[in-house]
C-alpha cells in the first residue's frame, strides 16, 4: 500500500471565513484527502481587523497554509472560492501544484444585471444584504482586494498546472463571464469550465452544493485517478 499522501489547501473567500468553504473540506477529508483550510489574515474576526490586514498578508496566509500541507502530503491540490481563488492563481504561479480549482473567482467583479434581478425578486431582503455589506467591509480592504485582482491577472500566463473552473451562474458578485476570460488568459493547456445554472455566489452553501461539491471529487478521481484519495 502507498504510503504518499495528496493534500488539498482550501482558500476561503474576501472578508469570508472558512464557513463558505467548510462542507468541500469536510467531504474530501472523508474521501481521505489531506485538508487544509486557513483563516486569512483579518478575516472571520471584526471589521477592524480586516481593515487592519493587507493583500500580502492574505497572500501570505495562504502560503503558510500550502508549507504546512506540504509537511503533511506529497502532491498538493489547489481550491480556491472568490477571492481564494485569486490567492490560489498566486500560489500556483510560486509552488508546485497538481491541480487547480477557482471557485466564483472574479476577474470581473460585480454583476449589476444579477443584482438587479435579486432585487426585483426580494427587493427587501436583498437589499438589507447588499447594504449590510457595504457597512461591513472597509474601503481600505476593498481597494486592498483590487489591487490583489489587478495583480493576479498579471500573473495568469504563468498559470500551467491543469485547471478547473467553476461558476454559478446567478453569481451577483462575480460577473459569470470572468470564468471565460480566466480560461482564456490562463497558460495551461489544459482547462474546464463548469457552470452551474441555480448558483449564486456562495456556491458550496448554495441549492447546488452538493452537485458542486460532487463535480471537484469527481473531476480529481478522473483527471488525477494516481493522486485520487491518497491517504493509504
Amino acid at each position: 500500500m502507498s504510503t504518499q499522501k495528496t493534500g488539498v489547501l482550501i482558500l476561503h473567500g474576501f472578508a469570508g471565513d472558512i464557513k463558505e468553504v467548510l462542507p468541500l473540506a469536510r467531504f474530501l477529508q472523508e474521501k481521505g484527502y489531506v485538508v487544509e483550510c486557513p483563516t486569512l489574515e483579518g478575516h472571520g474576526m471584526t471589521r477592524r481587523q480586516l481593515k487592519l490586514s493587507n493583500r500580502r498578508q492574505w497572500l501570505t496566509s495562504a502560503e503558510e497554509g500550502y508549507k504546512r500541507l506540504r509537511m503533511r502530503s506529497d502532491h498538493i491540490i489547489v481550491i480556491g472560492f472568490s477571492m481564494g481563488g485569486l490567492l490560489g492563481l498566486n500560489l500556483a504561479a510560486k509552488y508546485p501544484v497538481e491541480m487547480l480549482f477557482t471557485l466564483c473567482t472574479p476577474y470581473h467583479y460585480w454583476d449589476v444585471r444579477q443584482a438587479y434581478s435579486y432585487l426585483r425578486e426580494d427587493f427587501r431582503t436583498v437589499a438589507a444584504r447588499y447594504l449590510n455589506s457595504m457597512f461591513r467591509i472597509p474601503l481600505r480592504s476593498m481597494l486592498e482586494f483590487r489591487k490583489l485582482l489587478t495583480e493576479t491577472k498579471r500573473l495568469l500566463p504563468e498559470i500551467t498546472c491543469p485547471y478547473t473552473i467553476v461558476q454559478g451562474r446567478r453569481d451577483d458578485t462575480v460577473q459569470s463571464v470572468s470564468a471565460e476570460h480566466l480560461r482564456r488568459q490562463v497558460g495551461s493547456d489544459d482547462v474546464q469550465v463548469e457552470y452551474f445554472e441555480r448558483s449564486g455566489h456562495l456556491i458550496l452553501l448554495g441549492e447546488e452544493a452538493d452537485d458542486v461539491i460532487h463535480y471537484v471529487h469527481q473531476t480529481l478521481e478522473r483527471k488525477l485517478p494516481h493522486l485520487a484519495g491518497r491517504y493509504r
